[in-house]
C-alpha cells in the first residue's frame, strides 16, 4: 500500500462492491484460487487473469482429478515420517515421506529422519515452502492421494510444453550468480537465468540480484547441461501489449538512464518499458547536460510519453501536453499547405524523424516509396523540402515535396 494513503479519505463504498461498512481492507472474495497466503485485493476487470499468471494458479476446488498439479502453499505438521502440507485452495494432505524419498533426494537428504530432523526448524521449514512446489494428484477416489515427486516431474514436463506454446510465467528465485548470468529456482527445479535476459537493459551489478524475486517464463531447454533456461524478457514480450496501452501520454514519469547515443538519452521507467528521449524532445537545461555527458546509468529523470509507434517504439518528451499543444495549433496555423525546410533528425525503420524548428515530425517510409527515394541517401543534419499531411493527435506527419513541370520552368 502507498505510504501516503489516508484511510479516512478513501471511498471504500466504491472499492469494495461489497462493502458492509467499517475502514478494513477486504480481499476480492470472487477472485477462484486464494489461500491463507495468498490474496487478491483488486477489483479490476483484469484481476483473476493478472492473479492467475502471476501465481500460477491452478484454479483448486475440492474436486481434483487425477492429474491436477496443484501449489504446496504450508507445510503445517511433521510427525512420524510424514507430514501435512496445505495445497493452494486451504486443503490440507498427508504425505508419507517414505514414498517420496526421490524427491527428498533432490535436496541432498539421503534419508527421510535426515529430511524430517531439518524440516523441525521453522526457517528451514519456511524456506522449503517458500520454493513454490508442486503436488501432483496420482489418485483422487476412493481417497486423494498426492506427489511431491511426481508433482516435480510433472513441471519438467509443462517446462518443456511451454518452450514451444508459451501462456505461463513464474517467479524464479536467485540463489546463485556467475560470469553469464544465475543460477535459479522455479516451482521447485533448478534453471539458469541468462543476465541478456534477466532484465530488459544491462545488468551493471549481478551480485544485487541474489535472493530476488524474477518473474521469467521458460525459453529452452539445454540437453547437455540437463537445465532449463529461463527470461524475464520473453516474460515482458508477453505482456507488454496489454502494459503498454495503459500508459498515459498526459502524466508525468520519472524513469533512470540506461544509456545514449548521438540522437538522445535511453531511459526505463515502471520496470518494464524503455523510452528514447531524442535531443529534439528535450529541454535547453537537458541538452546541455546531455552535451556535456552528464548522464550517466541510473540518473533519474522525469518526461512525458511523446508517442508510442506501431511497433510500441516509445518516444519520450520533456514538453507538458499543454506546452506541446500550444506549440502545435500554432505550427498548423502557420504551415498548413505550405512547403517548409525541414532538418533529418533520425533515420528510423519506420520513416524519416525531421526537425522543423522546434517542431518535429515523421516522413513514413510508405512516402519514400511512393516517390521513389532512397533514405539511405539522407543523414543526419541534411535539409529537405516538406510538405504537412497529415495532422492530429499532436503528431504531424511530412511528404516530401516535389517540383511540378511548370514549377521548374
Amino acid at each position: 500500500m502507498n505510504e501516503n494513503f489516508n484511510v479516512e479519505n478513501f471511498d471504500w463504498s466504491v472499492y469494495n462492491s461489497d462493502y458492509k461498512g467499517g475502514q478494513k481492507l477486504v480481499p476480492n472474495e470472487r477472485i477462484k484460487g486464494q489461500d491463507n497466503k495468498t490474496k487478491c485485493f483488486s477489483r479490476e476487470p483484469y484481476a483473476q487473469e493478472m492473479f492467475n499468471l502471476l501465481t500460477d494458479s491452478k484454479i483448486i476446488n475440492k474436486d481434483l482429478v487425477k492429474g491436477d498439479c496443484v501449489a504446496v502453499t504450508d507445510i503445517t505438521n511433521v510427525y512420524d515420517g510424514q507430514m501435512t502440507i496445505e495445497l493452494i485452495g486451504g486443503l490440507n494432505m498427508d504425505i508419507d515421506l517414505a514414498r517420496e524419498k526421490r524427491f527428498i533426494q533432490l535436496f541432498g537428504y539421503n534419508t527421510v529422519e535426515e529430511f524430517v530432523k531439518a524440516l523441525q526448524d521453522k526457517d528451514f521449514r519456511q524456506k522449503f515452502v517458500d520454493q513454490e512446489l508442486v503436488a501432483f494428484v496420482i489418485e483422487s477416489t476412493p481417497t486423494l492421494k498426492v506427489s511431491l515427486w511426481q508433482g516435480y516431474v510433472k513441471m519438467r514436463e509443462e517446462f518443456m510444453s511451454e518452450i514451444a506454446s508459451p501462456s505461463k510465467a513464474y517467479v524464479a528465485k536467485v540463489y546463485q550468480t556467475s560470469k553469464g548470468g544465475f543460477f535459479v529456482e522455479v516451482q521447485g527445479v533448478d534453471a539458469f537465468l541468462p543476465g541478456s535476459l534477466a532484465a530488459p537493459n544491462k545488468i551493471a551489478d549481478f551480485d544485487s540480484y541474489l535472493g530476488k524475486e524474477i518473474i521469467v517464463m521458460v525459453e529452452d531447454y539445454l540437453k547437455d547441461m540437463n537445465s532449463f533456461i529461463m527470461s524475464h524478457k520473453k516474460y515482458i514480450d508477453h505482456i507488454l501489449p496489454k502494459r503498454i496501452k495503459e500508459l498515459d501520454l498526459n502524466i508525468r514519469y520519472n524513469g533512470s538512464v540506461t544509456g545514449a547515443s548521438k540522437y538522445g538519452i535511453f531511459i526505463e521507467f515502471n520496470e518494464i518499458f524503455t523510452g528514447l528521449l531524442h535531443v529534439s524532445k528535450m529541454s535547453d537545461e537537458t541538452m546541455t547536460k546531455f552535451k556535456a555527458r552528464e548522464y550517466k546509468p541510473g540518473s533519474e529523470i522525469e518526461f512525458y510519453i511523446n508517442d508510442i509507434t506501431k511497433d510500441n517504439r516509445i518516444i519520450l518528451t520533456e514538453e507538458s501536453p499543454e506546452e506541446k499543444k500550444i506549440k502545435f495549433d500554432k505550427f498548423i496555423e502557420e504551415n498548413k499547405d505550405k512547403t517548409v525546410e525541414g532538418e533529418v533528425a533520425a533515420i528510423m525503420n519506420f520513416g524519416v524523424i525531421v526537425n522543423i524548428g522546434e517542431m518535429s515530425g515523421l516522413i513514413p517510409n510508405k512516402e519514400f516509396r511512393k516517390k521513389k527515394v532512397n533514405m539511405k541517401n539522407y543523414i543526419e543534419g541534411d535539409k529537405l523540402k516538406i510538405v504537412l499531411s497529415e495532422y492530429n493527435d499532436n503528431k504531424l506527419v511530412f511528404d516530401l515535396y516535389t517540383e511540378t513541370k511548370e514549377e521548374g520552368a
